[in-house]
């Protein structure tokens, strides 16, 4: 048996591959841009929802779009301003602390001599290396913004999408062919509200759990509540293992306090963080983001691998985005109204 190829197809062949390359190689070396991009495009569908509220009050697009993205800043900007400084201080005594930490852990660990170790061996090297204390969350945010040049062109270009918002929709709804263009309009808007549902929905749960736990935490006369607090935030958004993350690291402080205190504050975030799955998480985020837990789980690792920790807490609501695209392309969801 014998298979001819023609000289037509070999080339074809050959020029896709050249170009699938090309694209690669380009998005290789683009990708913060690319990233820069994709970040303030989520920023824009965030505010989206604001700014359409300002035009029904009369105020013109434009002006909406900056006051929605001013307020945004400055909300961003007083957090940071009332917790940073606490952060901060707190963290830098945590480092000049560690060996009377260690010293009372030692004590409270004396029975378990295995776990003590362990424990020892990371604060180690945690004082051989305090820039350990520094989450890959800081340090993905400082390498993809790049300072303030970096920040400004975010919210410059979160501005533009903004602004122009009907115009960029209206230019990716021209290039679509016209069979496809009802059910593309559909999936830019379903897939801007899951955005825009979970991110503002997230924060208020993270937020909550933050300040429930600098509460607890001070309550109980826990070192260092605000540093806590501040972590606690972020592992709240984390899928799965972010609960159980809240819960270890408060207790393993709380434990150079005493056993009992740790206990306490095991029990009270275990019973808050059951509070928040059943009733808060979904009073919040409304019930939108109805993903398999194995997708979770999938969406999780492949953000890591790509992006790293940034790439953990984008994945969640990308993977929310796959039930809006089954609806419409695949099951052949009705479109609304009459």
């Amino acid at each position: 048996m014998r298979i001819e190829i023609s000289p037509h197809t070999f080339v074809h062949a050959v020029m896709a591959v050249l170009l699938t390359m090309l694209a690669l190689r380009l998005a290789r070396e683009l990708s913060t841009v690319l990233l820069l991009i994709a970040l303030s495009l989520l920023l824009a569908g965030v505010l989206s929802h604001f700014v359409a509220r300002l035009e029904r009050i009369g105020i013109g697009r434009g002006l909406a779009s900056v006051l929605a993205l001013l307020v945004a800043v400055l909300v961003i900007g007083g957090v940071l301003a009332l917790v940073l400084p606490a952060v901060i201080t707190q963290t830098s005594a945590l480092i000049d602390n560690l060996p009377e930490i260690t010293a009372r852990a030692q004590r409270a660990l004396a029975p378990y001599p295995t776990i003590y170790n362990a424990i020892q061996r990371q604060i180690e090297q945690i004082r051989r290396d305090p820039s350990e204390l520094v989450t890959g969350v800081v340090r993905v945010g400082v390498d993809v913004l790049g300072g303030v040049v970096s920040a400004v062109l975010l919210l410059t270009l979160a501005l533009y999408f903004l602004i122009d918002a009907e115009r960029v929709r209206s230019a990716a709804l021209r290039l679509t062919p016209a069979r496809y263009r009802e059910r593309v309009a559909r999936t830019i808007s379903g897939v801007g509200q899951v955005v825009r549902s979970y991110f503002i929905g997230q924060a208020i749960v993270s937020s909550i759990f933050a300040t429930y736990t600098f509460i607890l935490l001070t309550l109980l006369d826990v070192p260092y509540p605000a540093v806590l607090a501040a972590l606690a935030f972020v592992l709240d958004a984390i899928p799965n293992v972010g609960a159980t993350l809240a819960t270890v690291v408060p207790a393993l402080v709380a434990l150079t306090v005493s056993p009992t205190t740790a206990l306490i504050a095991v029990v009270a975030i275990q019973v808050y963080q059951q509070v928040e799955n059943y009733l808060i998480s979904p009073k919040i985020l409304g019930g939108r983001l109805r993903i398999p837990p194995i997708a979770t789980l999938i969406a999780i690792l492949v953000g890591a691998r790509l992006l790293g920790v940034l790439g953990v807490f984008v994945a969640i609501p990308i993977a929310g985005m796959l039930p809006v695209l089954e609806r419409i392309w695949i099951t052949g969801e009705p479109r609304a109204g009459p």
